[in-house]
């Protein structure tokens, strides 16, 4: 069972840039090439990784620049060309924390390989096309407040991209509290579009959730039907509870479920007055509050295929 989980790992490299920089940051800072290489071997070791990367150079003090990355970690493997670490500054407080500011860019990632496995075969076949990633953000210990100012994520025919504002953020958090992060944290502010023409990015970005979901099925294309008719159905009698109108909760299920040949534009835009938790999402969906009482001068805005 481990070794399942670890080969289909590569479906998660743009996660891993964001999430695994605690362990990049309790090594020696950036600023010189063993600095460099340091940041690798953690990053290698953190998620039992065999990384190499045939360049390795230091930028300015507080970056690195690696070429052609690889992992040969079988039966799935990936490179990526280059990754420019432009900027990674370390909490001084705790160095195993996430860094108080990230800019990132890898360009040319591409997975290879295969397992054998009906379900990870046929999540991968749907991404094998190369992909960039980058991610620019500050956090501020004091406010507890994260500032992503640019998440984007190309493919060759698709494009998405990000921007947001997040309260209530606590950075001491360990990984093995990811549920108490995602409870406690807030929404103020939320900017998304997706521009997929052939549906890349969405069948990347959803190959853990999709292997999770079709994992020992003998036929994934059609467990995967059944799933979404399962999940429009879900989706349809929860958006009722809400006041949004019927021609939106009809956009939101295609938007939603159209997996994985969404192909038409997508738009999300959320402004808040004040931040908006799950435990806020909650009580709405119960009926506790409704969404005029939490947030009277906020407004959200959701298009798909316009």
């Amino acid at each position: 069972m481990t070794m399942t989980h670890r080969s289909f790992r590569p479906g998660l490299l743009a996660a891993w840039l964001l999430l695994a920089t605690p362990a990049l940051a309790q090594t020696a800072a950036p600023g010189t090439e063993q600095g460099c290489r340091d940041l690798l071997a953690a990053f290698s070791k953190a998620h039992s990784l065999s990384l190499t990367a045939e360049k390795v150079d230091a930028k300015g003090t507080k970056g690195c620049l690696f070429g052609n990355l690889r992992s040969e970690a079988k039966p799935t493997s990936f490179t990526i060309d280059t990754v420019d670490v432009d900027l990674i500054e370390p909490d001084p407080a705790d160095g195993g924390r996430l860094p108080l500011a990230l800019r990132l860019t890898a360009t040319g990632m591409r997975l290879s390989g295969g397992s054998g496995d009906a379900a990870e075969d046929y999540m991968l076949q749907l991404s094998r096309d190369p992909l960039a990633f980058s991610i620019d953000y500050e956090l501020d210990t004091t406010s507890k407040t994260l500032k992503l100012t640019a998440f984007t994520f190309n493919t060759r025919h698709g494009a998405l991209s990000a921007s947001a504002e997040i309260a209530r953020f606590d950075p001491t958090a360990s990984e093995s509290q990811s549920k108490t992060i995602v409870t406690r944290t807030a929404l103020k502010s939320l900017e998304f579009s997706l521009q997929d023409e052939e549906g890349e990015i969405q069948r990347l970005l959803l190959l853990p959730v999709g292997y999770t979901l079709l994992r020992g099925s003998a036929d994934p294309a059609a467990r995967l039907k059944q799933i979404k008719d399962q999940a429009a159905a879900w989706l349809r009698i929860t958006l009722s509870l809400t006041n949004m109108p019927p021609a939106q909760v009809e956009d939101t299920i295609a938007a939603l479920t159209d997996f994985p040949k969404a192909t038409k534009p997508f738009y999300l835009s959320i402004k808040l007055p004040q931040p908006v938790g799950v435990d806020d999402v909650f009580r709405i969906m119960i009926g506790g509050a409704t969404p005029g009482e939490l947030f009277p001068d906020g407004w959200i805005n959701l298009t798909y295929g316009k």
